[in-house]
């Protein structure tokens, strides 16, 4: 009698070890599958992100581009924190100029369009950081007055794909190799300036007469220096910017199959991690009694 109680004792402790176990095993998914956030696995699996670098001359359309892909993604009124696509302008990296390179810049005097006029490195540690899966924060450009707005900082989260876009982006080699993907919007230079005159006199406070001068000075020469020469580098080159619908629909169901092969692989990867959860738990069993000459010992399996 006292043998079967014994017995019966055994058998509930181990059934509700069990059933521990799985609540255990349940409640490890499930914190899982909360921590899921845009494709990633908090804590337990990082990605790259897909970094794209956009690049032409000025009022090429590069950013109309860019807007374009986003608003055929379904991307333009997610929520910042949950975007899988987000857009980084180069302009949120120009260099702190110097009292005396403020009073050029106010008198159109200060070339802009430069290498010299970004900051190379932090534009690198910030793609860098991005790329290691990071939140990063980067101030805002005040083209009125020529400086950083660092009370206006724009956050930017962890996303599946990234696009960064502006003049230079593929001129520094340290920076370019960073990118998984370059296009570069390649559009008429006459409608390029017939483009950045208004955009230039209403959105930034310029004159007539600053606008030409700085174009024909600085900008239209730095473009054959400095930012036409990287076309060469480019992957896909978008001729007509955003106009070249076919382009820009080819380029986003590239974008579109990149994601779902994360979507798909970032499932799995909760399975996988909740399946190796469950066979790494230890469970213990009453030891089995072995044969052994009927010596009454109890053997480890093997």
């Amino acid at each position: 009698m006292l043998k079967i109680s014994a017995f019966c004792f055994a058998k509930s402790r181990l059934n509700v070890l069990k059933e521990m176990r799985n609540i255990c095993h349940r409640k490890i998914f499930t914190k899982m599958c909360d921590a899921k956030l845009n494709g990633k696995v908090n804590g337990l699996d990082g990605k790259t992100p897909f970094l794209i670098g956009v690049s032409g001359g000025t009022a090429s359309g590069k950013s109309t581009v860019c807007k374009r892909i986003m608003e055929k993604l379904g991307q333009v009124d997610v929520d910042h924190t949950q975007r899988q696509v987000v857009c980084i302008s180069q302009d949120s990296f120009y260099r702190d100029l110097t009292p005396s390179e403020i009073q050029k810049a106010e008198k159109g005097l200060f070339n802009f369009d430069h290498p010299d006029a970004f900051n190379e490195s932090l534009m690198k540690e910030t793609l860098m950081d991005i790329l290691a899966g990071k939140i990063v924060q980067i101030p805002t450009y005040d083209y009125k007055n020529h400086s950083l707005r660092k009370d206006e900082i724009i956050t930017i989260y962890p996303a599946d794909v990234v696009l960064f876009e502006g003049i230079l982006v593929f001129y520094f080699p340290e920076v370019r190799k960073l990118f998984h993907m370059k296009l570069f919007v390649d559009t008429d230079s006459d409608t390029r300036l017939a483009r950045r005159v208004p955009r230039d006199i209403n959105e930034r406070g310029r004159d007539l007469e600053q606008v030409l001068c700085q174009y024909m000075n600085f900008v239209k020469p730095a473009f054959e220096e400095f930012c036409s020469p990287t076309k060469k580098f480019a992957d896909v080159i978008i001729p007509r910017g955003a106009d070249n619908t076919v382009a820009i629909e080819l380029i986003v169901q590239h974008i579109r199959e990149i994601l779902s092969n994360r979507q798909r692989a970032s499932e799995e990867r909760i399975v996988q991690v909740a399946a190796a959860a469950v066979n790494l738990t230890p469970v213990h069993s009453p030891a089995k009694k072995v044969n052994s000459g009927g010596d009454g010992q109890f053997k480890r399996p093997h």
